[in-house]
């Protein structure tokens, strides 16, 4: 059992509709749930509303505040986006509303013979334990209503449930409770940096999804110490940033990080897949690690993905730098790095964003190096 708070399969459906494009999220439930989720995804574009379940609603049902909702919804996207002709809207549950039985198909059939409107059910709860189910969930409603396809449903489905074994065996769900820190390792890594000279580097991008766009920042400083002739320091560029994987923002995510890397002269040297396949890709960043043996590794994003342990196997004196987000990670990646480093609110700061967003570290960096 994990005792310290963990993602809720609500958040992950709410997310996931995101990928998929829909107009409107309507959460089933009361006002409160998951505002934290619905406030980062209004920054996305993504309009969120509340059916306000109150206590009466919990005894007595509230089918019609549903129904009057998605009305109100559908006149609200009409009129403030003119230029769409059909309109996705998805409907989740919470805790309350799917624990009382509320038909959330019910509304599927009510507009099934609209031109303009489509609706995605997503029957979910936070008692579901693992966050990813909810994307799966959202992902049996699309194929259910052939917005996806067979092949994609059961590639993301392999995704997700790869995500959920990470995460329970060596991240932030392999222990009962992780206490959070807010110290890392920033000054020591940065000195090493600094201080480079005669070494290869290789920068690994595992980001999952816009994530990257905090995460791919490290890259673009840590690349520049090559520029200092006299340090004779080697870069080797690896990142899953496939640009034909995945649903449409996610390859538009990545054609724009690699759009923002070609301006700053920086190549990708290795593509190990898509930004979606996280879970995956660092199995195959680890592989092309063995065969260039560089003297230090700086992962960013997701770097409990990468079995990194397997390269220091074959040269014990690789120096390992692990970047994430979230005050709970260090101590899983120091399980397995020399270093690690933590950007706060990372998901926060990228919400909204279409371009690389400057991170903590590679600020600092940036200003040691420039010192």
């Amino acid at each position: 059992m994990i005792m310290h708070p963990r993602p809720s399969p609500i958040a992950a459906s709410m997310y996931q509709l995101r990928d998929i494009g829909v107009d409107a999220i309507i959460m089933h439930g009361p006002s409160g749930c998951c505002f934290r989720t619905a406030r980062l995804l209004e920054l996305d574009g993504v309009r969120v509303f509340t059916t306000a379940m109150d206590e009466n609603d919990f005894i007595f049902g509230a089918q019609e505040k549903l129904s009057n909702t998605i009305k109100n919804v559908i006149d609200y996207l009409k009129k403030n986006k003119k230029e769409k002709n059909k309109y996705v809207i998805g409907i989740v549950g919470t805790c309350p509303s799917m624990i009382i039985g509320e038909d959330l198909y019910a509304p599927v059939d009510d507009y099934q013979g609209c031109d303009d409107v489509v609706i995605i059910p997503v029957e979910v709860h936070s008692g579901m334990n693992d966050n990813t189910v909810g994307a799966i969930k959202t992902m049996e409603s699309c194929l259910s209503l052939g917005i996806i396809d067979e092949k994609e449903f059961n590639r993301q489905k392999i995704m997700l449930a790869k995500a959920t074994e990470i995460e329970k065996t060596r991240g932030m769900a392999k222990s009962r409770y992780l206490k959070p820190t807010y110290d890392d390792d920033l000054d020591e890594v940065i000195n090493l940096l600094k201080n480079a000279e005669n070494l290869k580097i290789a920068c690994v991008l595992n980001a999952k999804k816009e994530t990257s766009y905090l995460f791919a920042h490290p890259l673009i400083e840590i690349n520049k110490i090559k520029n200092n002739k006299n340090k004779n320091i080697h870069v080797i560029n690896i990142a899953n940033l496939d640009k034909n994987i995945g649903f449409e923002k996610i390859k538009k995510d990545a054609e724009n990080i690699l759009n923002e890397y070609s301006k700053n002269n920086i190549t990708i040297d290795y593509i190990t897949g898509g930004l979606d396949e996280y879970p995956i890709t660092g199995r195959k960043a680890v592989d092309i690690l063995k065969e260039i043996n560089p003297d230090i590794v700086v992962v960013s994003g997701v770097p409990h993905a990468l079995p990194i342990e397997e390269l220091k196997e074959i040269n014990k004196d690789v120096i390992t730098v692990g970047i994430s987000d979230g005050p709970r990670l260090y101590h899983p990646i120091k399980e397995v790095y020399d270093y690690g480093i933590i950007e706060l609110d990372a998901h926060a700061k990228v919400l909204g964003k279409r371009n690389i967003v400057k991170s903590r570290f590679g600020e600092v960096l940036r200003y040691a190096l420039n010192k």
